[in-house]
């Protein structure tokens, strides 16, 4: 696989669920939140009340993110959010979950380029290998769906996008061939018409090493070549309860470099 995909991959796991709400689903988004999940709310053990994240994050073109991301827990089931980039408020959130800790219901406000704010409502549903993902307009109308289908290891095989009412629809088809590690990537455009072939590698066997408390602690970028592959080693700090609070990322290139991805302090405050 060519050194833009892999950087543009690793671009677009730094955008968090705000930015993921208002996007559509693509082979690549899904490759990224199945590996590398943005999910900093979710914990392990405990009930908590508030989780407050901080992280560095050192782009590709040495430009450097700081976020700090809150929080805030309703219920168990219900979150207020409320997103910064450097110091700046940009994303003002209700979020509900399912038992899963998956969304269920969306509602951003979130501030674009110059400035102005636009609110954008989703809904999620989740069935055995699928997802579907709707946008909703004022009127609580859906003007938009995507629907993802997912093999048994949960890579995607299919992404629908549906204007709905002229109901035009365009799809994304992957077709994998794990045991040679690799995958066909096909973009069809709304009249059928295949529009783009990627080819490029996938490998099922990414993780190399865990810790003991089951988190991975090494791994290959899945879309890597493993004759030059790009590696992640993962950090961690934990609280009493056994829930990460410092996670550092950094990635390894073919020839060796090293250099830092993210820089992640959680703090977590539980409910008694």
């Amino acid at each position: 696989m060519s050194k833009l995909p892999f950087i543009f991959l690793l671009f677009i796991t730094l955008f968090g669920y705000s930015q993921n709400q208002e996007s559509e689903p693509t082979f690549y988004s899904e490759i990224a939140e199945r590996v590398a999940p943005k999910t900093y709310y979710s914990v392990k053990f405990g009930n908590p009340a508030e989780v407050v994240v901080n992280d560095t994050i050192f782009m590709a073109n040495s430009e450097t993110w700081i976020e700090k991301n809150i929080y805030s827990f309703k219920s168990s089931r219900e979150m207020l959010v409320k997103k910064y980039r450097d110091n700046e408020l940009i994303a003002d959130e209700i979020i509900e979950l399912d038992s899963n800790n998956r969304i269920l219901n969306y509602e951003g406000n979130l501030k674009y380029e110059g400035g102005k704010w636009y609110v954008t409502k989703v809904k999620y549903q989740y069935q055995e290998n699928k997802k579907i993902k709707e946008k909703i307009n004022d009127s609580g109308e859906t003007y938009l769906r995507y629907t993802v289908k997912y093999d048994s290891l949960k890579n995607p095989t299919e992404i629908e996008h549906t204007i709905v009412g002229p109901d035009h629809s365009r799809l994304q088809s992957v077709n994998y061939d794990y045991p040679n590690s690799k995958f066909i990537l096909m973009d069809f455009n709304y009249q059928g018409r295949l529009e783009e072939e990627i080819k490029g590698n996938i490998n099922s066997d990414f993780i190399i090493e865990t810790n003991q408390n089951g988190d991975t602690t090494k791994m290959y970028w899945i879309l890597t070549d493993k004759n030059e592959p790009f590696i992640h080693e993962i950090d961690y700090e934990y609280d009493e309860k056994g829930n990460w609070i410092k996670l550092i990322k950094n990635v390894i290139s073919p020839d060796g470099t090293k250099k830092p991805y993210h820089r992640t302090y959680r703090e977590i405050k539980y409910k008694n």
